[in-house]
């Protein structure tokens, strides 16, 4: 008899397991939120015992996969336009979406201790080849290409651009000194001490930049939890430090 009550015990825990297993959040987050959205999934998981998992990359190829089956609790965008592309494909629970963050845009280079930050004519922009986010899907390339042309300098500029498949690529080009400089978020810029931002763009060169989250279609009953303490701390102004805005308002996206 207590042969069998302990192998029924053995399966009752391998069954919960199995449980806590597939209930563990797994949250497709754009990659220049890679140390805000870390940080804060550590904290979570410390005060709850509670496991997340984060998947890092273009917000583009994120929907993708999204759209291809990926199971993804919760989608962090780096823009409103990705997200409006899942929503409308009814692969977001809509009456979740939250804009939860707010950037800037910015021109970084490799620090040699000599860079200053400029805000006036951009001459800094004119001085070689440059990385930046694809502008046809990554958002940071989008924000880019919107403001070289409202400067009148994409005709000029684009064919000196290199483009890469998320913000943090076109970062570490311009920390090691591949290209003379790179078009990022004053997130990515904040989180590194080899380079140095030497131009910042005006915010209305660009569509306002903003983050928006939402619980996907399929997302597991504990998604919740971590969705309600993601805004929570967005709302308390916990993604500041890592170079984070807040947007116009914490709430429902357009």
């Amino acid at each position: 008899m207590l042969w069998r009550l302990t192998v029924a015990i053995m399966a009752l825990c391998a069954t919960l397991a199995s449980v806590q297993a597939s209930e563990r959040t797994l949250v497709f987050a754009a990659a220049s939120m890679k140390d805000a959205v870390e940080a804060v999934a550590r904290a979570y998981e410390a005060e709850t015992g509670n496991a997340v998992a984060v998947s890092f990359a273009g917000s583009g190829a994120l929907a993708r996969q999204i759209e291809a089956g990926a199971p993804a609790d919760l989608y962090l965008a780096a823009n409103a336009e990705w997200m409006d592309y899942l929503e409308a494909r009814e692969l977001i629970d809509a009456e979740s979406r939250l804009d939860v963050a707010g950037n800037e845009l910015v021109a970084v280079a490799r620090s040699d201790g000599s860079n200053k930050t400029k805000t006036g004519a951009p001459d800094v922009l004119r001085t070689g080849r440059f990385a930046m986010g694809d502008p046809s899907h990554v958002p940071a390339g989008i924000y880019a290409r919107q403001a070289l042309e409202t400067l009148q300098l994409w005709n000029e500029l684009q064919s000196l651009a290199a483009f890469g498949e998320n913000v943090r690529i076109a970062l570490a080009l311009a920390a090691r000194g591949d290209v003379a400089f790179a078009l990022v978020y004053r997130s990515d810029a904040a989180m590194r001490d080899d380079v140095d931002v030497v131009y910042r763009f005006s915010g209305d060169l660009h569509a306002p930049i903003v983050y928006p989250l939402a619980l996907t279609a399929d997302a597991n009953a504990g998604a919740q939890a971590f969705y309600d303490y993601f805004t929570l701390q967005a709302e308390s102004g916990a993604l500041e430090p890592f170079g984070f805005t807040k947007p116009a308002t914490v709430g429902k996206g357009s």
